[in-house]
């Protein structure tokens, strides 16, 4: 009976702080989660930063990082560790990238792959379902550069839709990677972008461009 009120408790009050947050800006709820770590109240600090991330806040998700890391406001926990990292490093966040290395060692090969399936698929649901078109420029790059399977074919496929959607600063790293790919699964890769793109155009659901 206790261990079920202490989840009810902590239910109502992560329930308390989401409810907190759509009252207020983000920027002055992500100085709430600010104040509350230099005060030395972590675990309070740790809710701010996560939902926070949960929208996309680029400062957050930096923060998750380093607290899964040091298991600061939570418990140490590498393989979220990597997994904000890598979030963190697709925002361009030079810190991140150098981390990645650093949290890798600390974990097997399996459980980086294993970590690794979830940016994909929660990149494709932002692009898909929320219509981020950030999203699908981030999962060329994942692809190219950052993915434990590096695929330069479905790097190309993100790149063609993040382009066609109107993100044309990813137009030369598409055609440079297209440069790797045979030219017959180019034109394959081609129908199946505008497949994605034109479902996403007439489909896709209107979202926050800062969710991640």
């Amino acid at each position: 009976m206790i261990i079920f009120l202490n989840i009810l408790t902590s239910f109502f009050f992560s329930f308390s702080q989401l409810y907190a947050q759509d009252l207020i800006k983000d920027e002055d709820y992500y100085n709430t989660g600010v104040n509350h770590y230099d005060n030395g109240d972590f675990k309070e600090s740790f809710i701010v930063f996560f939902n926070l991330s949960e929208k996309g806040n680029k400062d957050a998700i930096y923060n998750l990082s380093n607290m899964y890391f040091e298991g600061i406001g939570t418990t140490q926990n590498f393989n979220k560790s990597l997994k904000y990292s890598w979030l963190c490093a697709l925002n361009g966040n030079d810190k991140c990238i150098k981390k990645i290395k650093k949290i890798k060692d600390k974990l097997s090969e399996d459980e980086v792959i294993a970590i690794s399936k979830d940016i994909p698929k929660r990149l494709e649901d932002n692009f898909l379902i929320r219509n981020d078109l950030i999203s699908a420029f981030k999962l060329g790059y994942w692809f190219e550069n950052f993915s434990p399977e590096i695929d330069f074919e479905k790097s190309y496929l993100w790149y063609s839709v993040s382009v066609s959607a109107g993100m044309y600063k990813a137009m030369k790293l598409r055609d440079r990677v297209a440069e790797l790919i045979d030219k017959k699964k180019l034109n394959e890769l081609q129908i199946e972008a505008n497949e994605i793109f034109t479902k996403n155009k007439y489909f896709g659901k209107k979202g926050d461009e800062n969710d991640i």
